[in-house]
C-alpha cells in the first residue's frame, strides 16, 4: 500500500505561475493545493496543514513576508518547511524570508529540476544557505 502523498500549499497571485508549480508537483507526486493570495494562504496553511508551503513575496491582501510573519505569530504549532518563489532578487528580501522562517528561496524564471531539488530539499531538512545557487539570487 502507498503513504499518501505530501501536501504542499502553492501561494500566488499569478494563476499561471500556480498552475505551473501544481501540475510539475502532482506529476513528481505531490498533493498540490493552492491560494490566490497571502491571507488565503495563511487560512489553508492551518486548516490543510501541509507538508510544505510554496510563496510567492508580491500577493494581494497579505504579502509573502506577512504570510511567514503571521505563520509563527498566529499557528506556531505549524511548523511548515517553505520555499519562497519569487521574481525579487534582493540579498534583503532574502535576509527577510530567512529570518521569518523560510528554508528556501528560488527567483523566477526556474526550471523544472530547480524547483524539484528545492522542494525535495525542504523534506530533507537542508538550509537555505545550501540550497540557493549564485544564479538565483542577484546582489544588489
Amino acid at each position: 500500500m502507498l503513504a499518501d502523498p505530501l501536501k504542499i500549499l502553492i501561494a500566488d497571485d499569478d494563476a499561471g505561475v500556480r498552475d505551473l508549480v501544481c501540475i510539475r508537483l502532482r506529476i513528481a507526486g505531490y498533493d498540490p493545493h493552492m491560494a490566490k493570495n497571502g491571507r488565503e494562504a495563511v487560512e489553508r496553511a492551518v486548516k490543510l496543514r501541509p507538508a510544505a508551503m510554496i510563496l510567492d513575496i508580491n500577493m494581494p491582501e497579505l504579502d509573502g513576508f506577512g504570510v511567514l510573519s503571521e505563520m509563527q505569530d498566529k499557528a506556531p504549532e505549524i511548523q511548515v518547511p517553505t520555499l519562497v518563489l519569487t521574481a525579487r532578487q534582493s540579498s534583503d528580501d532574502v535576509r527577510m524570508a530567512v529570518a521569518l522562517g523560510a528554508r528556501g528561496y528560488l527567483t523566477k524564471p526556474f526550471t523544472e529540476a530547480q524547483l524539484l531539488a528545492r522542494v525535495t530539499g525542504l523534506f530533507r531538512g537542508r538550509t537555505l544557505s545550501r540550497e540557493i545557487d549564485e544564479e538565483d539570487v542577484v546582489e544588489i
